[in-house]
């Protein structure tokens, strides 16, 4: 009788196939608390906000141990903004 190379392979195929893991199920991460602040970040830091960290266009602020995370977007760029603008959010 011939055997071909896939009647080899076929009987390791069908061992190995029920002996793979399964990876463990992840806990659900956390939700974060993201909560809009109306202020921009200038007006926080004169409310007496310090920045406790920066990267990129990106701050961190620190004020009573409750922070905020503020994007600053420069004016010009790509869209030709006017002023620079910054978004920034409570996180506790």
């Amino acid at each position: 009788m011939r055997r071909t190379l896939s009647h080899t392979f076929l009987p390791l195929i069908l061992v190995a196939g029920p002996a793979v893991a399964q990876a463990p199920a992840v806990p659900p991460r956390p939700a974060t608390t993201w909560v809009p602040v109306e202020e921009p970040m200038s007006a926080l830091l004169n409310g007496g906000h310090r920045i406790v960290s920066a990267s990129g266009p990106s701050f961190t602020l620190e004020r009573g141990g409750k922070y905020v995370v503020c994007e600053v977007r420069p004016a010009g760029g790509m869209r030709g903004a006017a002023e620079t603008t910054s978004t920034c959010h409570r996180v506790n």
